[in-house]
């Protein structure tokens, strides 16, 4: 059993992130007779099973739901968290598209007041890039 200060320094995170995992139930620790908290061997699998969450990404509610799951169910999140990646990546290159558009050809023009065009609509058809030929500073 080590107290938090050990855990703490093998771990590298803060006597405080410790105590959060505790008070928030996602590792289970003892106490000593001076009401220390103790972590054995298999509150570490788990603190280690966070940080390597954390390093994913994932959110706290995420990470707690995956801390019960069966590893049958954590392959089907970690499917769905990849897809979820896949098309963040994708917007994210949609959006690198558009400003390097917006690099080579400055700000589009303003649609005519008159048009049935809003500015929202506008800016959705150069981002899909159905109009590029139309796009005038």
């Amino acid at each position: 059993m080590k107290r938090t200060s050990e855990i703490s320094k093998i771990a590298g995170v803060s006597k405080r992130t410790l105590q959060f995992y505790d008070d928030e139930g996602m590792i289970k620790v003892e106490r000593s007779e001076n009401n220390y908290r103790l972590y054995d061997e298999k509150t570490l699998e788990k603190l280690w099973e966070i940080m390597v969450y954390k390093e994913m990404g994932l959110k706290l509610g995420d990470i707690k739901q995956l801390l019960v799951m069966s590893e049958n169910e954590k392959k089907g999140f970690y499917k769905a968290y990849i897809e979820q990646i896949e098309e963040k990546i994708k917007e994210l290159e949609r959006q690198e598209r558009f400003i390097s558009l917006i690099i080579a050809k400055g700000l589009p023009q303003i649609p005519d007041e008159n048009s049935d065009v809003t500015y929202k609509s506008r800016i959705a058809e150069i981002r899909r890039g159905c109009v590029d030929e139309e796009y005038r500073l």
